[in-house]
């Protein structure tokens, strides 16, 4: 059956979930994503820490460095438990001084509210809630930088003219030059038709390039209507699963959840983990693993000829069981990929057996991300 959000994992045969083949729409938005740029509306949690000691504080409760950001600079970072287990993993921006943005995903964020709140000293910084401040859009792609240009430009620089867009080596191209090099994880204010959004260069699709475009609640109307209105087609929520699946990004509630070392889903190749910066909840744990061990497990990429089920379990060429399969699609490029959670044992290359109702499922362990060279057919 196919759902809207899949739940997170007690394995039972009983409660196998097979994904649905793309629609036609969202096949011809997966292959704009690939060729020119997509845009999508997301549903992030924005919250604020504001105050003196804003980042130093911030610094105290993720694994990566947050105090080192300077201004205008952002990264990706884990919220732990005392014992090191993922609370949720998170973006962060350094707007000024004294002001830290965070955004994690809905179903994350009362958990992280409650953590922020708990530790941060009010004294030195305060947690703001700021759900119902911001609207949240995204584009991605490889014609990304190409897509933001002709919606907006830069809000430091003055009116744009009637005649610009179809100027050629002009104000666009020039745009359209300074996207392609907006550093990854840089932020500044954009103006998009007289609407100030903040811009945000975010490796969030592995290797598709793309930016998330950050505007006030009550300009969201105003911003869809630009959007809709431009030559690029809004994408699903199905295709932007598929583009994290195939781009390796593990998603809160389906790959890891609160019995995860975020070593085990690859937070730390990702580059959400600092192993330089000082103390934080839950470093014993992440240092010990990183300096003196190995996790048992790891998230892995399944490929196989068959739709591959949710919650199924894995089974090595001996039929020992090695792990469950997360998040799975049929990919218009790939077919039916999966990640999931195996047993360190197994290496890239490996067949296993993916156990599903009609009975397994033959496929191959590949490294995460997917495989970027294989065409689109």
């Amino acid at each position: 059956p196919k759902c809207d959000r899949f739940p997170a994992m007690p394995i039972d045969s009983t409660d196998l979930l097979y994904p649905a083949p793309l629609g036609h729409d969202d096949v011809e938005a997966y292959h704009d994503l690939r060729r020119r740029a997509v845009w999508f509306e997301a549903q992030n949690h924005w919250s604020t820490i504001a105050g003196p000691k804003a980042a130093e504080a911030l610094n105290g409760l993720v694994t990566n460095d947050v105090a080192a950001l300077e201004v205008g600079r952002g990264l990706h970072a884990v919220a732990l438990t005392p014992k090191g287990k993922v609370v949720c993993d998170m973006y962060v921006a350094r707007l000024d001084e004294e002001t830290v943005l965070c955004t994690v995903i809905r179903d994350c964020a009362e958990a992280w509210l409650s953590m922020a709140r708990k530790y941060i000293n009010p004294r030195l910084a305060k947690v703001h809630d700021d759900h119902e401040s911001w609207a949240t859009w995204l584009v991605y792609g490889n014609q990304a930088a190409d897509a933001v240009a002709r919606l907006g430009r830069d809000a430091a620089a003055g009116p744009m003219s009637d005649t610009e867009p179809d100027a050629p080596g002009g104000a666009l191209q020039e745009r359209i030059a300074k996207l392609d090099a907006w550093p990854v994880w840089g932020h500044a204010p954009w103006s998009v038709e007289g609407i100030t959004v903040r811009l945000i260069r975010a490796p969030v699709m592995g290797a598709l390039p793309g930016f998330v475009m950050l505007a006030r609640a009550e300009d969201r109307e105003t911003l869809t209507r630009f959007v809709q209105a431009s030559s690029y087609r809004r994408g699903s929520r199905a295709v932007w699963n598929v583009a994290r699946i195939e781009g390796g990004r593990p998603a809160y509630g389906v790959d890891m959840d609160e019995n995860t070392i975020p070593q085990e889903a690859n937070l730390d190749t990702l580059g959400a983990i600092s192993f330089t910066k000082g103390c934080y909840t839950g470093q014993e744990t992440v240092a010990r693993v990183h300096f003196r061990g190995h996790v048992n497990r790891h998230l892995r990429g399944l490929t196989a000829q068959e739709v591959l089920p949710q919650h199924a379990r894995v089974l090595d060429a001996t039929g020992k069981d090695v792990g469950d399969v997360r998040s799975t699609v049929v990919s218009p490029r790939l077919g039916p990929i999966a990640m999931a959670m195996i047993r360190r044992e197994v290496a890239p290359g490996d067949r296993v057996q993916v156990v599903g109702s009609d009975g397994s499922i033959e496929a191959s362990v590949v490294a995460l991300p997917f495989d970027e060279s294989a065409p689109i057919t």
